[in-house]
């Protein structure tokens, strides 16, 4: 590690040496949009020689030119037009620019990934750019890591998983580009995996909500997160990116007069190096590895009019070790994924705004455990329409209507007692397939600036969904009140219901129960938002979210609807606005969320319910170039249900344990602080390179989220995190046009 940060330091005295040349031309300036804005990371350049710089996040940018007389200058960024103008240089003269960047015609454009922990529709999130994804410590560049440092998220494990406001991950809705990811995971412990398979190079868009959010998404209790994919590229480029976690490649070419643009990117997460250099390589019989490719192609066959074609396809395989009271064995899980969508997008006149897709998944897993030996495959397709219409005065009416069927079969051989999985267990033979097709269709209004001096704004709408084959179907009403108080500041109010049909798996007649009716959740949320400045945000959120319908245990059909629950808490982020020319942001959040189901023998504590959790994210730019970052976070123990004793049996010579009230103890707290040394900057005037050293939970702390036990249940020892112990991962990431 010391040599190759003393590497870094070498190249990057050698590219400034040579920056400084005697008697060069000095280029200065700054990069703003449309509206003013600076235009961080912008890259300016002169292409006859290859040197230029990437603009700093205020948009500015200075670097020297050994050419001289008329040359061409050009700056590009993600989502803009690319400015090209002409300069004459004089040797050792010093030249200052304005640069302005326009908006792309088409209204399916590269844009910022911004995020929000709080309710709300796409553009009025709370940014999150895409540099953050890639500098944020201990976030493995993943989108759904960087996600889980909002509030609203449960920090439940190290997994990229999505635990919200107490619900369970398949409570929360992820759609690309309008296609649904029903498995946007991979899984590298039994715990779950680092890393979601989607790649952030991909990502142009994001948008997330973990409560409150409009009639416009579906069959989700809990939270969406709205991903769209990029456009066509500003110019032809690389990505390249290597780490001791992982390497990815990138190519992104336009064409046709940039019509046309293709795109993509593949990506192989191994951990081999890091359990090498860190240790942890005993807890595997099969080391964790995943991998994934995305490709894109959009066409734009005229200024109001595109069609894209995104295919996605990954998988991942894993052997851990498991110890158990009555055996020793190995968890052996494979999966495969595959995804296409086709898209449709189309601005008519100078109001309306419609796009419709066509998708299609598949998904097929196996685990192995003792004597489990379970194969799960998914398949589906979907048609999915969304149509906005953008009237005078600030009025908004948005309609859209989707078919989607989906299909899953469960198949193999599952332990009769859970405490037993010996291959000579007694067991039950699993063949159980749900399928059913989900009509559904909404309509909002929205108005903004209708009375108060023009600060008030609202929306209300309902959507309807009908799901065939197990014959259910809902009607979701919902509504937004708030006022603007002022320049910089807002309150809102969001109530409505929502419905999600159960775990798939809960339907099968063998251990589940074929006619199980909706979940149903009702959501209250209350936040007020006030603007520090520009890029800094202090928000707060008050919610309750009142349960019905979830599945619970039934000695006669196995599961049925008499489940409830609640959850109720306050989340708070600070972004921006630090002293000291900090950046990050600080979240906290507090749940109080107790549930009656299948999971628990009465009301209890829901197994997220995490009471506190806090998030610091600080990133100080040291210089220019170098920035140091931290991560801290802090989150109450999980919650258990503890086992107390056991009975022998001895016609199975094992032990059944016996559990004392469920969820009624917690696992100790979470603390994890992370590090990371960024170096930024431009390899031989032309590639922008990202160098990282990264210390993982520096501390060492042994954070606990499981238990192994005796034979006899009469001691208990922690299962720690299998990536959560103290790790150094080295990485490089460059990105040329």
């Amino acid at each position: 590690m010391p040599f190759l940060i003393t590497l870094f330091l070498q190249v990057s005295a050698a590219a400034q040496v040579r920056s400084q040349g005697g008697g060069e031309a000095v280029i200065s300036g700054t990069v703003k949009d449309a509206a003013g804005k600076p235009v961080p990371f912008a890259n300016v350049f002169i292409p006859s020689t290859g040197e230029g710089q990437v603009a700093n996040e205020d948009g500015s940018f200075s670097f020297a030119t050994s050419a001289t007389g008329r040359v061409e200058l050009i700056c590009s960024a993600v989502g803009l037009n690319r400015y090209v103008g002409n300069l004459s240089v004089v040797e050792g003269r010093r030249y200052e620019i304005a640069i302005v960047l326009s908006d792309k015609p088409i209204v399916a454009q590269n844009v910022d990934v911004t995020a929000s922990s709080f309710s709300g529709e796409p553009g009025k999130g709370l940014a999150v750019t895409q540099m953050d994804v890639y500098t944020t410590p201990g976030g493995a560049a993943d989108i759904f890591q960087s996600i889980k440092t909002l509030p609203g998220l449960t920090q439940v494990s190290e997994s990229s998983e999505l635990y919200v406001r107490g619900g369970d991950p398949q409570e929360t809705l992820v759609l690309l580009d309008q296609a649904t990811l029903y498995n946007p995971y991979t899984y590298e412990s039994p715990f779950g995996g680092l890393f979601s398979n989607v790649n952030t190079a991909a990502i142009g868009s994001m948008f997330f909500s973990s409560g409150g959010f409009s009639v416009k998404y579906g069959n989700a209790l809990s939270g969406v997160l709205d991903l769209k994919t990029k456009g066509i590229p500003p110019s032809r480029s690389v990505q390249f990116g290597l780490s001791m976690a992982g390497g990815s490649v990138g190519i992104e070419i336009p064409a046709l007069n940039d019509r046309l643009g293709v795109r993509v990117y593949a990506r192989k997460n191994f951990t081999g190096p890091i359990f090498w250099l860190n240790g942890g390589n005993d807890r595997f019989s099969s080391l964790p590895s995943s991998q994934d490719a995305e490709a894109s192609v959009m066409y734009k066959y005229s200024p109001v009019g595109s069609l894209k074609l995104f295919l996605l396809a990954s998988s991942d395989d894993e052997g851990v070790n498991v110890d158990r009271p009555e055996v020793s064995a190995v968890f052996s899980e494979k999966s495969r994924n595959f995804t296409v969508n086709l898209q449709h997008t189309m601005v008519i006149g100078d109001h309306f705004l419609a796009e419709t897709s066509l998708s299609g998944n598949s998904y097929s897993d196996t685990w192995l455990l003792g004597l489990l030996d379970l194969d799960n495959t998914e398949k589906a397709w979907k048609v999915r329409s969304d149509m906005q219409y953008s009237a005078e005065g600030g009025a908004q009416l948005s309609f859209g209507g989707e078919i989607s069927h989906r299909t899953e079969n469960y198949t193999g051989t599952i332990p009769m007692y859970s405490y037993d999985i010996q291959t000579s267990a007694a067991s039950k033979v699993l063949d159980a397939t749900f399928s059913v097709t989900r009509y559904g269709a909404y309509f909002q209004a929205e108005k903004v600036g209708f009375s108060f001096d023009q600060g008030l704004f609202a929306s209300a709408g309902t959507r309807g969904d009908y799901v065939s084959g197990i014959g259910m179907w809902w009607l979701d009403p919902r509504m937004t009140i708030g006022h603007l108080l002022s320049r910089v500041s807002t309150l809102q109010f969001s109530a409505g219901v929502f419905h999600e049909y159960p775990n798939p798996r809960f339907y099968s007649p063998t251990d589940g129960n074929p006619h199980l009716l909706p979940m149903r959740a009702v959501h209250y949320v209350l936040g007020y938002d006030y603007k520090l400045r520009e890029g800094a945000e202090f928000r707060v959120e008050a919610y309750e979210k009142d349960y019905t319908d979830l599945p619970d245990s039934n000695a006669v059909t196995n599961l049925d609807n008499s489940g409830r629950g609640f959850a109720r808490g306050v989340d708070v982020i600070l972004k921006g606005g630090f002293p000291f020319g900090l950046g990050g942001w600080i979240s906290y959040g507090y749940i109080h969320t107790k549930r009656k189901w299948y999971k628990s023998d009465g009301m209890a504590p829901s197994p997220y319910d995490i009471t506190h959790e806090l998030t610091i994210i600080a990133k100080y730019n040291v210089t220019e170039a170098w920035q140091v970052g931290v991560d801290f976070k802090y989150a109450t123990g999980m919650p258990y249900t503890p086992i107390v004793s056991s009975i022998y049996v001895p016609e199975m010579n094992v032990y059944e344990p016996i559990y004392g009230p469920s969820f009624s103890q917690r696992y100790p707290d979470y603390r994890r602080l992370d590090i990371r040394l960024t170096r930024i900057t431009k390899l031989f005037h032309r590639y922008l390179t990202v160098f990282y050293v990264e210390g993982l939970n520096i501390i060492d702390i042994h954070n606990i989220f499981s238990y192994t036990y005796s034979r006899d249940y009469s001691q208990k020892t922690g299962v720690e995190s299998f990536f959560g112990r103290r790790m150094v991962v080295v990485g490089i990431q460059i990105m040329a046009e």
